[in-house]
């Protein structure tokens, strides 16, 4: 019987809800391939317990990007790599790259994929959206974080002080927004049919998805910003289009398990590559394979039978 360990984040008792999040996904995973016929168990990240873990192992890794933890969303995948731990999902290498948001973008713009032009690239007019630099799950953006060009400098040097980390400036992309999940080997993706998230009651309001729109009950953007996973025809187009940005995005970063990428398109139905999330959460592929018939387990399984292995 295979032993898979789940490998997640150290959970503090005074979490937020997103690092909260992580324990969730571990156990749900846990849950699945004890079906399945695997023997599982949850492991926080210690370097102490990995040490001793046998060779034949496989990590089931989740350690994702939390406060005052931002390396380790890639850095993990390097020790477990060190430590000739078979693991699941992206490599060390495509993590690094897709996990600096600005060097990401140049990735992206060197291979002529279109993504927002940051506020250092001479795009200095309009409006501009200010991002953590490594941080992901919508950590520290609200409303606040959407300004015109005057106030990007200001507004960027407050957010880094508040947020403690390096922070940057996009061209904010006005338009509806798009997600496409993938999982498959280096080389040979699988890309799911895209999905819309459709801003409800929005007439005044800017539309981008906040930390309380995915994270916090009761809150406006929580209760109006709804998944559309099938679309109709004259979307077909677009469709093709995020569907081949996606598998150019797998072919540039070299990722192999899951990722994720988030789109905007403007009202020439262009779109721009906002973000590329490798080992993003499941919630995207869960309900994706609820709506098209698919097993979200068997995607589960496979990643376990794909780890990386010397």
């Amino acid at each position: 019987m295979q032993q898979v360990i789940i490998l997640h984040n150290q959970i503090p008792q005074d979490a937020p809800e997103d690092v909260l999040d992580i324990l969730r996904q571990a156990q749900w995973i846990e849950e699945i391939l004890t079906e399945r016929g695997y023997q599982v168990q949850t492991l926080p990240f210690s370097l102490a317990a990995l040490e001793r873990l046998p060779k034949d192992v496989v990590i089931f890794n989740l350690v994702d990007s939390a406060p005052g933890e931002e390396q380790l969303s890639y850095l993990a995948a390097g020790i477990l790599q060190h430590l000739a731990l078979p693991y699941t999902g992206c490599s060390l290498a495509s993590l690094y790259l897709s996990t600096d948001k600005v060097l990401s973008k140049l990735l992206l713009k060197n291979h002529g994929l279109p993504t927002p032009l940051r506020y250092e690239e001479g795009m200095q007019e309009g409006t501009f959206l200010i991002k953590p630099t490594n941080q992901d799950a919508s950590v520290g953006l609200d409303e606040t974080c959407l300004v015109p060009a005057s106030l990007v400098m200001p507004t960027l040097e407050a957010k880094q002080a508040l947020l403690g980390c390096p922070c940057f400036a996009e061209q904010y992309v006005d338009g509806r927004e798009f997600t496409v999940c993938m999982y498959g080997t280096e080389g040979n993706a699988v890309v799911l049919p895209p999905y819309e998230w459709v801003f409800k009651d929005y007439e005044t309001r800017a539309k981008i998805i906040t930390y309380d729109a995915k994270w916090t009950e009761d809150t406006f953007g929580y209760t109006h910003i709804e998944p559309k996973y099938t679309h109709d025809g004259p979307d077909g187009a677009l469709l093709q289009e995020l569907k081949r940005l996606a598998q150019s995005c797998w072919d540039v970063f070299g990722l192999s398990g899951y990722a994720r990428v988030d789109y905007r398109v403007d009202a020439q139905n262009r779109p721009y590559i906002l973000e590329l999330n490798a080992n993003p959460s499941f919630y995207g592929f869960y309900h994706l394979a609820k709506e098209w018939n698919f097993s979200f387990e068997d995607i589960i399984v496979f990643l376990v039978e794909h780890a990386h292995r010397l």
